[in-house]
């Protein structure tokens, strides 16, 4: 599975959710505390991009392998994204509704993506093989 084919998937995605958020910007349907959102959506975005590049550079291996490379890699990027929102809310005292619902939809959107990429590629290689 190809880094940059993954990620453009992934990058047509964020793109879509960008819009929808400029389009909430735009129609003043949410006034306050947007940027919080595009805080959420840009977290998720960059996890996503962690997690390709751990993906990307485990399917290669042996199946066991691979699902502990994939595993781990999510447990370990799960940890670092409630660090941060950890110290965003405390520390920086973001809006909590609009940060946390942004960052859940993304996430949640992603890791679909995520798995439905990885059901794809080992789909293929089992008709390989």
């Amino acid at each position: 599975m190809k880094f940059m084919v993954f990620f453009k998937k992934g990058f047509f995605l964020f793109f879509i959710f960008a819009i929808f958020l400029t389009f909430l910007m735009i129609t003043n349907l949410v006034n306050n505390d947007i940027n919080a959102a595009w805080i959420g959506l840009i977290l998720g975005f960059l996890n996503f991009i962690a997690g390709v590049a751990t993906i990307s550079s485990g399917i290669s291996k042996p199946d066991k392998q691979f699902f502990i490379i994939f595993f781990g890699g999510m447990a370990l990027r799960f940890t670092l994204i409630f660090i941060s929102l950890f110290l965003l809310i405390k520390l920086l005292d973001i809006h909590k509704v609009f940060l946390i619902s942004s960052l859940l939809f993304s996430y949640v959107s992603f890791m679909i993506l995520e798995i439905w990429q990885v059901h794809q590629s080992s789909m293929s290689r089992g008709k390989k093989e």
